[in-house]
């Protein structure tokens, strides 16, 4: 609507790399959970905008301290929780296949043309450090499992993001407070609400807003489909 709201936050990493005559940036989130991932489906609907705005707040103030801008190419989070492996007794637990290999691989959202700015070395198939998939004509594979997107794809992300905050503002604003859950697939904030106790929302007599399960490439094709503002289809 046209208003300016103030946000105030941190951004836990910004890495930097050069490629050609620009330098690329990438937003870095440490989770203290195994295995964190980007729901893009999430994203779509408004209830995961946290990464992509750290990366949209990169797309549009992000500068050095000489003033050369920053492009952002990557928004990752980095799960520090360790990955174990199962044992099939106790005596092997000191082997070296079986010992505590580390954290998982950094998850989120990475454009294809600054993919290789970050792993050097990947050729096709899987990348060894990255969600990325690229087939033998260079293309992006397994676009539902991997973290990969085409320039327009990446792009039509930080837009929705930067529309989708604007709308959850002027509701805000506009002091829109009912009390309206919604279900995605088999999920509601219900189940891990700490005023469920005093809620008088009656879980299958009150109607709950049920959201559209999406894919990744679901998601890309919906928002890169039309031009202009995004579909909203919830």
């Amino acid at each position: 609507a046209g208003r300016r709201v103030e946000l105030r936050g941190f951004i836990d990493r910004v890495d930097l790399a050069e490629m050609g005559d620009e330098l690329l940036g990438i937003v870095i989130d440490y989770k203290r959970t195994r295995d964190k991932h980007l729901n893009l489906g999430q994203v779509y609907h408004g209830l995961s905008l946290q990464l992509l705005g750290y990366l949209l707040a990169l797309a549009e103030s992000g500068q050095t301290l000489a003033g050369r801008p920053i492009r952002p190419v990557a928004a990752l989070y980095v799960s520090l929780a360790p990955t174990y492996h199962p044992v099939d007794h106790p005596a092997l637990a000191d082997s070296r296949d079986t010992k505590l290999t580390g954290t998982y691989r950094p998850r989120g959202l990475v454009s294809a043309d600054g993919f290789d700015a970050l792993d050097r070395s990947a050729g096709t198939g899987w990348s060894d450090y990255y969600s990325v998939y690229r087939k033998r004509d260079g293309a992006l594979g397994h676009l539902d499992s991997s973290d990969a997107a085409e320039p327009a794809s990446f792009q039509a992300m930080l837009d929705h993001t930067r529309w989708k905050l604007g709308q959850l503002a002027d509701g805000i604003l506009d002091g829109h407070m009912t009390v309206s859950p919604y279900r995605l697939g088999t999920f509601s904030p219900c189940s891990w609400c700490a005023l469920a106790a005093v809620c008088r929302f009656e879980m299958g007599i009150s109607d709950v807003r049920f959201l559209e399960t999406l894919t990744r490439s679901e998601v890309f094709r919906r928002l890169t489909g039309a031009p202009g503002k995004p579909n909203e289809t919830s």
